[in-house]
């Protein structure tokens, strides 16, 4: 009896090991199948030096004409997979200009614990969880918008301090985030792969209730935004060196700037940085113009 029920026993045991071997078979079937789909989409880096957004504000006056508030480096990746555009993605941070090379890493992220050599500025960055064409044939991109603003002071020396560099306060770190969608407005989905066989540039878009998002309004109003430089190269004249009318590098390249934006006139109190802020009546909708170069060719060019 007692070796029947040693072999009852590990026939149970038996079953229970088949189970589980069917089941871990299952699971990686299922991963196989799952691979050629990732496979397709493959994650392309923003060439952040040639990536940038504007920043549109619906101004509120009874004739409203939108006020390009701000511009600012893009940096980000973005998963394009022509053959089926549901399944890309798109992630990126926008940062001032000129804070590229200190605030962003290589994927696009924001380094931790860095902070930007303005006194106020703001940071934003977007996380993609829902792709879907919509019915005009447009690749739509949902996702969390996070606005984060950060404000420091100049601590101003006494008098009888030792000269060295400026100390500043503490800085205060404001977020907030909202569901945004950008849409990719060039070009159509049914036209992605003839698109990214010549140029990897592309145009995507947000409108966004300001009402809704007012974090946002008061962030691109109550920042600094430096223009951005694309293709910059700075270089010191050799007869420069000592000479009381001394002015800086001489720099070449080109540069995106706001267009016709009012500006408050510039203050040397304790909250200068050197840049004017926006001084402009707007509370209307705000629009995120992306203007986006992948840095390599997309996967569809490699198949050639």
């Amino acid at each position: 009896m007692g070796m029947q029920r040693m072999g009852m026993g590990s026939m149970g045991m038996g079953s229970r090991i088949l189970r589980v071997l069917m089941l871990a078979g299952l699971s990686a079937a299922l991963a196989a199948l799952a691979a050629p789909a990732r496979a397709q989409s493959r994650v392309t880096p923003f060439d952040a030096g040639h990536s940038y957004a504007s920043f549109w504000m619906g101004g509120s006056s009874e004739v409203s004409v939108p006020v390009n508030v701000a511009v600012a480096q893009a940096g980000g990746t973005m998963a394009l997979d022509a053959k089926k555009p549901a399944a890309s993605s798109l992630d990126f941070s926008l940062v001032p200009g000129g804070e590229g090379a200190e605030l962003l890493l290589p994927d696009g992220s924001v380094r931790e614990n860095q902070l930007a050599r303005i006194l106020r500025y703001t940071v934003l960055g977007f996380r993609c969880t829902h792709t879907h064409v919509r019915r005009d044939g447009r690749v739509e991109f949902s996702g969390e918008l996070t606005v984060t603003h950060v404000t420091r002071e100049q601590i101003l020396a006494a008098w009888n301090s030792t000269p060295g560099f400026p100390s500043y306060t503490d800085p205060v770190i404001t977020r907030a985030t909202r569901t945004v969608s950008f849409v990719l407005t060039s070009p159509h989905a049914e036209f992605l792969a003839a698109h990214l066989q010549k140029q990897e540039t592309l145009l995507a878009s947000a409108t966004i209730d300001a009402g809704a998002f007012p974090e946002l309004s008061e962030a691109l109003v109550g920042s600094y935004w430096p223009v951005v430089a694309q293709d910059e190269k700075c270089q010191l004249s050799a007869d420069s060196a000592g000479r009381r009318d001394y002015s800086g590098a001489v720099c070449t390249g080109k540069t995106i700037s706001t267009v016709n934006t009012p500006r408050a006139a510039p203050s040397f109190g304790r909250d200068y940085a050197g840049r004017p802020r926006i001084q402009a009546n707007v509370n209307g909708p705000i629009t995120i113009l992306l203007y986006l170069r992948l840095a390599a060719p997309a996967d569809e060019k490699s198949d050639k």
